[in-house]
């Protein structure tokens, strides 16, 4: 029997299939097939929709439905303006927090997107660079730092999509390791100018538009639908044998 999701969970997967470049900017979310997809009703669909589009994530369109959000380079100007006014109030926190002392979970965090590097996982690497600055800020313990930052990077995710036509990372290699190195040296001065230098390169890498495929939404979420749930449990059951 399929468990029906959540509105939080819908919208957590819809949120990440953004994040991760799974959904790129201008898809069209068509709420029959959303609704398909997640097994659930068009009503729900419609409120996770609109949660994400305050948070500028999904664009409404009167008569024509929901999309992906496109930053225009506006947009994109923006989201960097804020995010250097952030992220330098966020190391100047963790540089006083950890002064001195080994900041683990970084070093972890950085080894993942070594491995990923090494291994030309661009799609992991991708997500593993966004997903650095999101810990920083959540390892404050300031959840008005965590939830802003989360919500530009994904911002950020989504302009790389619309302006980088290979959606790569943006981060250049070693700037995530340098910053920790300023952190742990309890050098505050140092570590924000790394993250504005770090910040600008990343902008400065977003370039061209990004095409995009037909997407099969069942796929990106990681549901099933009925009928192929149903074919799945045929081919496990084992056959009869004839006498």
């Amino acid at each position: 029997m399929t468990t029906s999701l959540s509105n939080q969970e819908i919208y957590e997967r819809i949120y990440s299939a953004i994040s991760e470049r799974r959904l790129l900017p201008g898809t069209k979310l068509n709420e029959e097939r959303l609704a398909e997809a997640f097994q659930s009703g068009r009503a729900r669909i419609r409120e996770v929709l609109a949660r994400l589009s305050q948070e500028m994530l999904v664009e409404l369109h009167v008569n024509r439905g929901a999309f992906v959000a496109s930053p225009s380079p506006r947009d994109l100007r923006d989201v960097f303006e804020m995010r250097r006014a952030l992220e330098r109030a966020i190391v100047a926190q963790l540089t006083t927090q950890f002064a001195g002392q080994p900041v683990v979970v970084l070093r972890s965090h950085i080894d993942d997107e070594d491995r990923a590097r090494a291994a030309g996982d661009r799609a992991t690497l991708a997500r593993l660079t966004g997903d650095f600055h999101v810990r920083m800020a959540l390892i404050t313990e300031n959840k008005m730092f965590g939830d802003n930052l989360r919500r530009l990077a994904t911002l950020t995710s989504l302009a790389i999509s619309q302006y980088d036509s290979l959606a790569t990372s943006a981060c250049p290699p070693d700037e995530h390791a340098k910053l920790v190195e300023a952190i742990e040296s309890g050098d505050v001065r140092r570590a924000e100018r790394l993250m504005l230098e770090h910040l600008d390169h990343v902008e400065r890498g977003i370039q061209q538009p990004a095409t995009q495929e037909e997407l099969d939404f069942k796929t990106i979420f990681g549901v099933m639908s009925p009928k192929a749930a149903g074919d799945a449990r045929k081919e496990r059951r084992p056959r009869a044998k004839r006498p």
